[in-house]
């Protein structure tokens, strides 16, 4: 009974932080907050935001796992794992940011244009990501969890991202959206998309 309260109290804990990150991209896509990076004045407000979500996020990131790996006691890891996660937004905003900045450089803009297809099926390439590893790490299929090293995980990973990325190109060219995207739009338009939806 004790694990499901804590299951319970996770999943709301985290639910509430998921439905507050989406509300957050939801309002910076409506005010168009991230568009027009180029700018003189969107450039500086970014340089703002990546130094603001640097000089709060970094201190907090550092204390969670202090707290939660750290040298810090038993303790000190429910209070730092909550520092951590309040900071961590001010982290990733920067994270972001930092990235968006460094898209308007020649050798970014390439970057981003060859990840931009896997960005327009983001959701199909997230579910993809959580069947292949459950079926690869869980019970349900080869229970690799725990019996295989760190540079085997994130050489697999990295190569099921490049796999999904030339698939995802392949896609784009032929598609607008892609395929659980299509099923979502036709779910909330109630009707299959027109090409320009």
């Amino acid at each position: 009974m004790d694990a499901w309260t804590d299951i319970l109290a996770g999943l709301l804990m985290m639910g509430g932080m998921v439905v507050a990150a989406f509300l957050a991209g939801f309002v910076a896509g409506r005010r168009r907050l991230l568009t027009g990076t180029g700018t003189p004045d969107r450039v500086a407000r970014l340089r703002r935001i990546c130094g603001w979500g640097l000089a709060v996020g970094l201190p907090g990131g550092v204390l969670m796992a202090a707290g939660t790996v750290g040298p810090l006691g038993a303790r000190w890891e429910i209070p730092m794992f909550i520092v951590g996660m309040l900071t961590a937004p001010a982290l990733s905003g920067a994270y972001a940011c930092g990235l968006l900045l460094w898209f308007t450089t020649p050798r970014g803009a390439r970057l981003a244009a060859r990840l931009a297809p896997a960005g327009r099926m983001a959701l199909t390439n997230y579910l993809a990501q959580s069947l292949v590893m459950a079926l690869v790490f869980t019970g349900y299929g080869a229970a690799l969890y725990g019996r295989v090293g760190a540079a085997a995980v994130l050489g697999g990973a990295l190569l099921f991202y490049g796999c999904q990325l030339l698939v995802s190109a392949r896609l784009m060219e032929r598609h607008r959206l892609g395929p659980v995207e299509r099923l979502l739009r036709t779910v909330t338009l109630w009707g299959r998309p027109t090409p320009r939806a």
